[in-house]
């Protein structure tokens, strides 16, 4: 019997299926599922050889007039009265079942995981950064087989539960150019490179305009969608739109503008670029605690939202520029994903492989 993944996504900006299909790619001979809410956003991206169930949302609309919310410690999200969210959970109890055998790797959600696990799914949670000491985080951590944190330790956050730390695989870090090959980095007059995520950035039309103003020698390239495009006019500024693959422009970059989000910083270390790291407000500070671990460990200049109205970009960019060559050492392991797939497989060994 093959080994047999499903991963839940996470509907929030695209990083979560971004991580999926890095660790997907690494499990040969396995079946692999993904489920979750918008995936046809990325069906030109996702294999063909993955199966995919698209679940319902979970956010009430006019069609739910009696819907309220209730606040529990122990979940994070709990609508009621919300008719689409009975279905969602139907839809993943029944895929579940129908999956049977299966390991669910989460990515994230305390309540798939406690919804999982009340199914008698095997469970794998992605451990992200932030403030993540709750109840609610921790019910999902203990119902756990196993915690994956995609990064060196030093840039995560040390939960205050020694259980957590030890029940959790360090992988290294890791990102969607890991064991592909890079491209050589151009000579000459380089460019400045603004990377914007989809989950909501501070990055605005105003802020590359001033960038621009203020770097009058240097090209800028915009990658990805920002708002109020009509405000920055500068002549010096490339707007490039979303890239599945923006590698080959950011191949002009010396220095890289970007939000703390997990898989833009994996992808600056992954090309060893020099970083200016804009952390947006997430829950459980997620951002701003990785922004910190970075100026911690000298990786890269953080620039808080509120200082971009003033931004001395001039100085700034100088900055980072100075930042060590080899300012990233040690975050990339070039075996984590490989690593990663080896401990689904040992888990699926150990609950599926008759000794």
């Amino acid at each position: 019997m093959s080994a047999n993944f499903a991963f839940y996504i996470h509907h929030h900006g695209s990083g979560h299926l971004m991580r999926a299909l890095s660790i997907a790619s690494q499990l040969k001979d396995a079946r692999v599922t993904f489920m979750g809410t918008g995936l046809t956003r990325f069906e030109d991206i996702i294999p063909k050889n993955i199966h995919c169930i698209h679940l319902p949302g979970d956010v009430a609309g006019q069609e739910d007039p009696y819907a309220s919310r209730m606040a529990l410690s122990f979940l994070h999200y709990a609508p009621i009265n919300v008719e689409k969210v009975a279905a969602r959970a139907a839809e993943i109890s029944a895929a579940l079942y129908a999956l049977f055998p299966v390991i669910l790797v989460v990515d994230v959600s305390v309540e798939v995981t406690m919804l999982a696990t009340l199914c008698g799914i095997p469970t794998v949670v992605i451990r992200q950064n932030g403030d993540r000491d709750d109840n609610a985080h921790l019910h999902a951590y203990e119902c756990a087989q196993l915690l994956i944190a995609p990064s060196p330790e030093q840039l995560m956050n040390t939960s205050s539960h020694d259980w957590v730390n030890k029940k959790t695989f360090f992988s290294g870090g890791f990102s969607k150019y890991s064991g592909k090959e890079k491209y050589i980095k151009k000579e000459g007059d380089r460019a400045i490179g603004v990377i914007v995520g989809s989950g909501g950035t501070s990055l605005e039309g105003a802020v590359i305009h001033a960038l621009a103003t203020q770097c009058t020698n240097k090209l800028i390239h915009v990658i990805g969608d920002i708002s109020e495009t009509e405000q920055a006019s500068a002549q010096n500024i490339v707007f490039h739109g979303q890239l599945n693959d923006p590698a080959a422009v950011l191949s002009e970059c010396d220095v890289v503008i970007g939000n703390a989000g997990h898989n833009t910083v994996m992808e600056m270390a992954d090309l060893g670029k020099k970083f200016v790291c804009i952390p947006e407000d997430r829950p459980f500070q997620e951002q701003l605690r990785k922004a910190e671990l970075l100026e911690k460990n000298g990786m890269a200049v953080v620039i808080r939202p509120e200082e971009l109205a003033h931004a001395e970009w001039e100085m700034i960019i100088a900055k980072a520029g100075n930042l060590p060559v080899d300012c990233w050492q040690g975050v990339i392991r070039d075996s984590a994903l490989a690593d990663v797939a080896l401990q689904l497989h040992a888990l699926w060994d150990k609950h599926f492989v008759q000794k």
